[in-house]
């Protein structure tokens, strides 16, 4: 998901909110530039914007058509046709949505549609007229054919909108059942009608419920050690999931916290306050004798080495975070560090007093956090770096490298 692409489609103004609603779905999909690759199907836009195919279909070639979207047909090795490649024009903007969809539902479009679209519009000429042009009947004497608007309203065609309404429903109903059918044990091959129906009897709670703990159903018949496994018509007519204990969820034992994030900011600074710092590899006779001045220049050295040798596991995060990996850090601990930490904007007065704070007591200073507008140091600046040491201090534990 790109925040660019995002604030951009928040930004245009369509006059619609099916339309609203499609380009905010697309946006969520889209990288840094704009392209979305892939896109499943127009059936899954239309799920995920909460509106029907049609209305999906034809708002996404409107939207190309208004110069917003365009799409790149694919083809697969085979040759057959694959998802379209969908991009997203972030240098364009609409901000007449409104008059053009009235336009558009008063039959006058021609003019709404920007010189750099595709240029296709719904309004073409018709046949010349024939017959008795003094007294033209029915449409002998219509100028343009006109396509319906893209969005009726709610109170024509109530029976067509039930219509479709349910047809939804079935095909979500189906859909349900249909996963749980694939993994069911003795079932390939045989007849499923009369489980569907069972399935549909069901209100939507007993569906949900029966789906979720289908799982569990299964795994309490294999400790049993059942041979027999009822199937889908029995599982759902008798109701038999009620019988089965909910699920418990399983929380995760850590979680990953990205470079520079809250919690990877807190890990950093538990490990520098609360580690001895190691004395690093033995130098050389130069450096030695450059450490045991005791002056400026002598205070100077051991801090810097300090810095580079005294927390490896703080410069591996580092490394790691210069290529923006992150690290694992168990839950609980990532919720107490999490509360304690508070965003420091990149270069404001706060962020030098933590820097000189890590220059003054030789702590290994952040690497360069990039375009990064925020990063995240103990809440309270340097003066109430006191307050985090005391909370962190009873949390011990160590830094697991996140999975690349």
């Amino acid at each position: 998901m790109s925040w660019k692409a995002s604030a951009w489609a928040k930004d245009q103004r369509l006059g619609s909110p099916s339309a609203k609603s499609i380009l905010m779905c697309l946006a969520d999909y889209a990288d840094p530039d704009g392209l979305i690759k892939g896109w499943a199907s127009q059936s899954d836009l239309a799920e995920a914007a909460e509106v029907s195919e049609r209305t999906a279909r034809e708002w996404l070639q409107r939207l190309e058509d208004w110069g917003l979207v365009e799409r790149q047909r694919q083809q697969r090795p085979s040759g057959a046709r694959a998802a379209d490649h969908i991009m997203l024009r972030l240098d364009r903007s609409v901000t007449d949505g409104a008059e053009r969809c009235r336009r558009l539902k008063e039959g006058d479009e021609t003019d709404d549609l920007p010189a750099n679209s595709a240029g296709r519009t719904y309004r073409q000429p018709d046949a010349e007229p024939t017959g008795n042009q003094a007294h033209p009947t029915g449409n002998q004497f219509r100028a343009y054919k006109e396509e319906p608007p893209i969005e009726p309203p709610l109170t024509s065609q109530p029976g067509a909108q039930a219509r479709e309404r349910g047809e939804d429903d079935r095909k979500k109903i189906e859909a349900a059942f249909w996963r749980m059918v694939r993994q069911w044990p003795g079932q390939k091959g045989m007849p499923r009608d009369t489980g569907l129906r069972a399935f549909a009897g069901l209100t939507p709670e007993e569906r949900e419920e029966a789906e979720r703990k289908f799982p569990h159903w299964l795994a309490l018949l294999k400790a049993q050690r059942k041979d027999h496994v009822a199937a889908p018509s029995t599982y759902f007519g008798q109701k038999l999931f009620q019988d089965v204990d909910e699920p418990v969820e399983e929380k995760p034992a850590f979680v990953d916290a990205p470079a520079f994030g809250p919690v990877w900011s807190g890990l950093r600074m538990q490990v520098i306050l609360t580690e001895t710092p190691a004395e690093g590899p033995k130098p050389s006779a130069f450096m030695a004798e450059q450490l045991a001045r005791d002056d400026d220049a002598g205070r100077r050295a051991r801090l810097t080495r300090q810095a580079a040798y005294g927390w490896p596991a703080v410069n591996r995060m580092h490394d790691r975070a210069s290529d923006r990996k992150g690290v694992s850090v168990g839950v609980e601990r990532a919720e107490m560090l999490k509360s304690h930490m508070e965003a420091v904007p990149v270069g404001s007065g706060v962020y030098c007093a933590w820097r000189d704070l890590h220059e003054a007591r030789g702590w290994p200073w952040i690497p360069d956090p990039g375009a990064m507008r925020v990063v995240y140091f103990p809440a309270g600046g340097p003066e109430r770096l006191s307050d985090f040491e005391a909370a962190v201090r009873s949390h011990g534990g160590h830094v697991h490298e996140a999975a690349e």
